[in-house]
């Protein structure tokens, strides 16, 4: 047996659908996590366009200035 196993990986140690029942848990929260960090991504989407246009501009500013 490796050092690095875990009861979930051993059989025989009692119940082995600890990994299972953590799989469903993690997708459970990301389903009802999913429409609060898609309200984060459509939030943010404005300021992150500004300051893209806002980093192009000073781009084109300064190869404008050296020319």
């Amino acid at each position: 047996m490796r050092t690095t196993a875990n009861i979930a990986a051993v059989g025989g140690y009692g119940y082995t659908g600890y990994a299972g029942a953590a799989k469903f848990a993690k997708n459970v929260a990301l389903f009802a996590a999913a429409p609060f960090i898609g309200l984060v991504y459509a939030a943010a989407f404005p300021f992150v366009a500004v300051g893209m246009l806002a980093w192009y501009g000073v781009c084109a500013a300064r190869k404008r200035a050296a020319a």
